[in-house]
């Protein structure tokens, strides 16, 4: 490895080449002291292989990019040759507590941030947002036909709905759930054959995983919730709850409100629809508010190039900021709405930016660990896999905290040695916010579609890339007055 990683005690050997491969990750993982978290798992297994070992194999195949069979023909695994069915055994063990793992590693994560003294004195958030999880086998149990509301199609696969902690510069995952949709006809969109050839087992209903299949038809605002609650249970205090206007209601407000005796706030995009507010003795939708109030009540925000309209509702017995926000060329408005009665235009906006930095996660995790990509019929693998990819990415997400990568896609590239980009979705949070904007007025879409688009889409990214580049290129080359007015523009 290059002179990046040398300097780190901890990484001198990590994945440096094939032999030495297993001993840095031991060096690697030793930071989160994964064997006094996983002790009261071992119990669970009357013999074999302690449950750190098998897990610490998984978590090494992951960060290699291989499968758990490939590993095994290539007898690169950890310590020595493991079965394959040793490995799943322990990721279709229904007793497992794979939630109980995943919020052991962002524990772990924020005491080694508070050890190293890595204080941020800026406010922390959880991040709340759900992905299409696509799936090809229609014999994987409780599968089915999901909704993508950006292409509009009904691919085959599961909703994770992902509750991640921002502590100021990094975001890691807590808690998931996995969903499936109905379907009008109530059938998840798949036929009679194709349901009774799905994978079933019994479960103990005792038994962690028998309580993650009921999570399936569970409203996502209630799962939610409660894994909120089990996040400041195990110490996780945020000031804000980040959504997108899939999940702002009247139920969410209420319940975060409820959390902490309102200690937290919600901050999240609201459908500019026909719910009502009301503002002293009427009640009134967003259309009828922003009419009403568009001509006495707007300002212009210089800094993000749009006109606003802030006011203050009671909505469902809760006092909430509205912000309606209308860019640039833009025909519509779009709702931005908060419980924090305090909050200004900019510092609403720059907070909400931070939402995107789940969209981050879901790429990388993607992308570079294969998220989706575990054909385990068995539920309680595919929880298992989805597990130990977020305890994965926060791993490579510490590593990176206190090295000199600058992007998660290095990292990457280094670990598993491929030539891979370096990761466009983290640079569009600091440097396309503005590019982003003028586009969504031109194409009269709302930014947060557009943004879903660039993450959804490899050849999207690319194409944003290239725009950023010529204009780069277009800027540096400015000569002449017209040319130092469009490079004006865009800056």
């Amino acid at each position: 490895m290059g002179s990046k990683i040398a300097y780190l005690s901890e990484l001198e050997s990590v994945l440096c080449n094939d032999e030495k491969t297993n001993e840095g990750i031991l060096h690697f993982f030793s930071a989160f002291r994964i064997g006094r978290f996983l002790v009261s798992f071992n119990s669970f297994k009357s013999k074999g292989y302690d449950v750190s070992v098998l897990l610490l194999s998984l978590l090494i195949f992951r960060l290699r990019g291989e499968s758990i069979c490939r590993m095994q023909n290539r007898g690169k695994n950890f310590l020595e040759s493991i079965d394959d069915n040793t490995f799943y055994r322990l990721m279709n063990n229904q007793w497992m507590d794979w939630r109980k793992v995943l919020m052991g590693f962002a524990k772990q994560f924020a005491r080694q941030v508070k050890a190293k003294g890595d204080f941020v004195s800026a406010i922390t958030c959880f991040v709340l947002d759900d992905t299409d999880i696509e799936k090809t086998g229609k014999t994987i149990e409780f599968i089915g036909r999901i909704f993508n509301h950006v292409t509009k199609l009904y691919p085959l696969g599961f909703k994770m709905l992902l509750l991640g902690f921002w502590d100021g510069k990094t975001l890691i995952a807590t808690d998931f759930s996995l969903h499936r949709e109905k379907g009008k006809k109530g059938t998840y969109g798949l036929s009679k054959k194709e349901l009774k050839s799905q994978f079933r087992k019994k479960r103990d209903s005792k038994s962690p995983g028998y309580k993650r299949t009921l999570e399936l038809d569970m409203k996502k605002g209630e799962a939610a919730v409660s894994m909120l609650r089990r996040a400041v249970k195990n110490g996780f205090i945020a000031s804000y709850v980040l959504m997108d206007s899939w999940f702002v209601n009247d139920y969410m407000i209420k319940s975060i409100r409820s959390i902490k005796k309102g200690a937290m706030h919600l901050l999240g995009m609201c459908k500019v629809d026909r719910r009502k507010y009301q503002v002293g003795n009427k009640e009134l939708n967003a259309h009828q508010l922003i009419t009403k109030n568009q001509r006495k009540n707007s300002r212009y925000s210089r800094k993000y190039k749009s006109t606003y309209v802030s006011m203050v509702v009671d909505y469902k017995g809760e006092k909430v900021r509205l912000f309606f926000i209308r860019y640039n060329n833009a025909k519509n408005w779009s709702l931005l709405l908060t419980t924090d009665l305090t909050l200004s235009f900019t510092q609403a906006i720059e907070l909400y930016q931070i939402r995107w930095t789940i969209e981050v996660l879901f790429k990388e995790c993607k992308q570079y660990l294969r998220l989706g990509a575990s054909q385990n019929t068995d539920f309680d693998g595919q929880i298992a896999d989805a597990t130990i990819i977020l305890a994965t990415h926060t791993i490579l997400s510490l590593q990176k905290r206190f090295s000199s990568y600058e992007t998660m896609g290095e990292l990457f590239r280094e670990t598993q040695q491929q030539l891979l980009e370096l990761t466009l979705w983290e640079r569009l949070i600091k440097v396309f916010y503005k590019l982003l904007v003028q586009m969504a007025g031109i194409l009269n879409i709302e930014i947060e579609a557009l943004m879903e688009k660039v993450m959804q889409s490899n050849q999207t990214s690319r194409q944003l890339l290239a725009m950023l580049k010529a204009l780069d290129e277009s800027e540096d080359n400015c000569q002449n007055s017209n040319e130092t007015v469009i490079c004006q523009a865009v800056a």
